[in-house]
């Protein structure tokens, strides 16, 4: 698996998306200037949030693969760790109306990449212990790859999300 690479663009992505976010939002008429400069400026704040929170998960993500590298499945649980408590972060930051869908969307896609590194620290801890067939051994990596492939599908697709409503 190499999620950090991965993951560094799914970052890319967001900051793009936040900022051509922020670009369309501050185009408003100067009629209703006022509440579009505080709803652009609430977009605009929440993507700087978000991309805040990729960003740490994409360290977390870079020290997982080291770990996975150095086969220390304690760093690789404690990279697991810090990924949940900043999904729970991004799950607890308020989203505006208009982005509370994106908002659902890169959650939804982190918790599938974070159920993939569970399940590839449960299938790691599983060899070591003798506990895995070698049918058994590529079922279950085939499905944590699959499941990997989903999650990052799914956070292109809320990039995607994010420049649809920045071209609103």
């Amino acid at each position: 698996m190499n999620i950090s690479q991965k993951i560094k663009r799914i970052a890319a992505g967001v900051s793009a998306g936040a900022l051509v976010l922020a670009l369309a939002t501050g185009c408003a008429s100067t009629t209703a200037q006022t509440a579009d400069d505080s709803a652009a400026a609430q977009n605009r704040q929440y993507m700087a949030t978000l991309n805040q929170q990729v960003s740490d998960i994409n360290t977390a993500t870079d020290s997982f693969q080291k770990a996975v590298a150095d086969s220390d499945v304690v760093t690789m649980q404690a990279q697991v760790t810090a990924i949940d408590k900043t999904i729970d972060d991004i799950k607890n930051t308020d989203a505006t109306d208009r982005l509370q869908a994106v908002k659902d969307d890169y959650v939804d896609a982190l918790c599938t990449l974070d159920d993939a590194m569970k399940a590839y620290v449960q299938l790691y801890t599983d060899v070591q212990n003798g506990q895995v067939s070698d049918a058994d051994y590529q079922q279950r990596l085939s499905d944590v790859q699959s499941a990997y492939n989903s999650g990052v599908e799914k956070m292109k697709a809320a990039d995607d999300a994010v420049v649809k409503i920045s071209n609103e």
